[in-house]
């Protein structure tokens, strides 16, 4: 099972990252919150892809407290945007190509995003497209040439994808990031520091964008702690 394989510190992460990169060798990352923990329970085939072609890391405060609770040590929360935000900066620092794929920028709001903070950019592509266009638009992102990829996509979108990118070469770095890319290129604002300290970010989340996310927390946060019971026992 998953809980028994995950990466537990931030040091494992960078590790896991930065070794593939030297090596050249394949790395298909994501991570696993309260709701891609719910996620892996309902949909087999994302629960497959997990288990046996991803590298996974714990991220957000209730599988945090879960791990815990299943009496994991050498355990440190993380906080997957700031980790994120700290893989793109050695990734700045050490000059990697890297391509961007998610959200909905326009490919000169990108550009000049990447020329300001000192991204190597090698190619972007927005995150909103249809299943049958996926091979086209693989195609495309191949002529990045780039490394390093970070998907943000949405669980489990993000994740088919990216198996499915991977299969077309023996040496790419594949992060799942969520919507990662919104709130590091500014056009979602993150929840007060206060939020985030207290471990309640899904509650500004959820005020801010209620429409969309009223069922992923007000029901899935119960259906996790009822996994998280049933699980212990």
């Amino acid at each position: 099972m998953i809980i028994n394989n995950l990466l537990l510190t931030p040091e494992k992460i960078f590790n896991e990252i930065f070794g593939s990169v030297e090596a050249r060798k394949n790395l298909l990352l994501t991570y696993l919150n309260q709701n891609s923990f719910n996620i892996y329970f309902r949909n087999e085939n994302y629960k497959r892809l997990l288990d046996t072609k991803f590298t996974v890391y714990q991220a957000d405060l209730g599988v945090f407290l879960f791990l815990k609770f299943m009496k994991k040590e050498k355990i440190s929360r993380i906080d997957a945007t700031s980790l994120n935000t700290n893989i793109v900066c050695e990734i700045i620092k050490k000059g990697i190509p890297i391509g961007f794929v998610g959200g909905n920028f326009s490919e000169s709001f990108i550009k000049e995003e990447c020329y300001k903070r000192r991204i190597n950019l090698a190619g972007y592509y927005p995150g909103y497209f249809d299943e049958e266009q996926v091979t086209n638009i693989i195609s495309m992102i191949n002529q990045f040439k780039s490394r390093v990829y970070f998907i943000g996509m949405g669980v489990p979108k993000q994740e088919f994808f990216a198996y499915e990118l991977s299969k077309t070469s023996d040496d790419k770095i594949i992060v799942c990031v969520g919507n990662f890319l919104e709130f590091y290129f500014g056009r979602v604002k993150r929840a007060p520091v206060v939020f985030r300290k207290l471990g309640i970010e899904w509650l500004f989340r959820l005020i801010t964008e209620p429409k969309r996310l009223w069922k992923r927390y007000l029901m899935g946060i119960p259906e996790f702690i009822y996994r998280a019971i049933k699980l212990r026992r």
